[in-house]
C-alpha cells in the first residue's frame, strides 16, 4: 500500500511538471509573437521595398581590384581584406601573377603576368578580366593597390553622386613632375589618374578599353603603368582623368536634381 502511494506521487509530480512546463512555454512564445507583431506594424512595405532595393543597390554598385604579389599575398593584401575590403559596396578581388595561391584573400592569378614591375602587363589584364566576367554586373570599377587605405563610406557618396551611364575615369590627375615634362608623350590637354591613390572608371569606361588592352600595351612610351593607362583610356574612350572642377560641377548638378 506505501508503496502504491509513493508511485501515485511520482505520477502526480510528472504531470504537474509537464503541465507548469506547457503553460510556461506557451505564454512565453505567445509574448514572443506579441513583440514580432509590435515590431512588424513600424515597418511599413515601402520601407521594406527600400532596404531590399539598398541591400541589391550595395552589391552592384562597385567592383574592385587589386593588384598585389605573391609576396605581399599574406601581408598587405590579407590586411586590406580584413579592413575596408570588408565595406566595400560590392566585390573586392585581388589579382596576382600566374601560380600565385592564398588562403586568405579571393585571387586571380593572372596567366602569363609574373610580378615585375612596373606592373603593366598585370594592370591591363586585370581590366581586362573585370570587363570578361563582372562588366554587366556592377556600375563602377576601381583599380587600387595593396597598400593604399580607401574610406568606402565616402567613395560611395561620391560614385552615387556622379551618373555611371557616362564615360568617366576619376582619381588624382597627374601630368608628371618637373624633370618628366615632354617625356611622357602627353599633348598639352591630356593628363592621367595617377595609380597610387586608386582609380576609378565607370562601365562604359571599361566597355570601351577593354577590348584593346593588347594594342595598348603594344604601343607604350614609357615604363610608367598610370600614364600609360590613361593613355589608352584617351585614345579609345576619348576622355583623360577627371579635373576637379569637372567633378565638382557633375556633383553638384547630381545633387540639384
Amino acid at each position: 500500500m506505501a508503496r502504491r502511494k509513493r508511485f501515485l506521487k511520482v505520477i502526480l509530480g510528472i504531470l504537474i511538471g509537464i503541465f507548469t512546463s506547457h503553460l510556461f512555454t506557451s505564454g512565453k512564445l505567445a509574448s514572443y509573437d506579441m513583440c514580432l507583431s509590435s515590431e512588424r506594424k513600424h515597418i511599413t512595405p515601402v520601407q521594406l521595398i527600400n532596404e531590399e532595393n539598398a541591400r541589391a543597390s550595395n552589391k552592384n554598385l562597385l567592383f574592385v581590384g587589386i593588384m598585389t604579389a605573391a609576396k605581399y599575398l599574406d601581408t598587405r593584401a590579407k590586411a586590406v581584406y580584413d579592413t575596408w575590403g570588408r565595406e566595400v559596396p560590392g566585390k573586392v578581388m585581388f589579382y596576382s601573377s600566374e601560380h600565385s595561391y592564398s588562403d586568405h584573400v579571393p585571387l586571380i592569378s593572372l596567366p602569363d603576368v609574373d610580378d615585375s614591375y612596373p606592373p603593366q602587363k598585370k594592370s591591363f589584364m586585370m581590366l581586362k578580366h573585370m570587363y570578361d566576367n563582372y562588366v554587366d554586373q556592377y556600375e563602377w570599377f576601381l583599380r587600387a593597390d595593396d597598400d593604399v587605405y580607401i574610406r568606402t563610406d565616402r567613395l560611395e557618396e561620391l560614385l552615387r553622386s556622379v551618373d555611371s551611364k557616362k564615360t568617366w575615369f576619376i582619381g588624382q590627375t597627374g601630368r608628371g613632375n618637373s624633370e618628366e615634362f615632354g617625356l611622357l608623350s602627353l599633348e598639352n590637354d591630356e593628363n592621367f589618374c595617377m595609380g597610387g591613390p586608386g582609380v576609378i572608371l565607370s562601365r562604359e569606361t571599361l566597355k570601351r578599353i577593354a577590348p584593346y588592352v593588347e594594342d595598348c600595351l603594344e604601343h607604350l612610351y614609357t615604363t610608367h603603368e598610370d600614364v600609360e593607362l590613361g593613355r589608352c583610356v584617351r585614345r579609345f574612350a576619348g576622355i583623360s582623368c577627371t579635373w576637379s572642377y569637372e567633378a565638382s560641377d557633375s556633383t553638384s548638378k547630381a545633387r540639384e536634381v
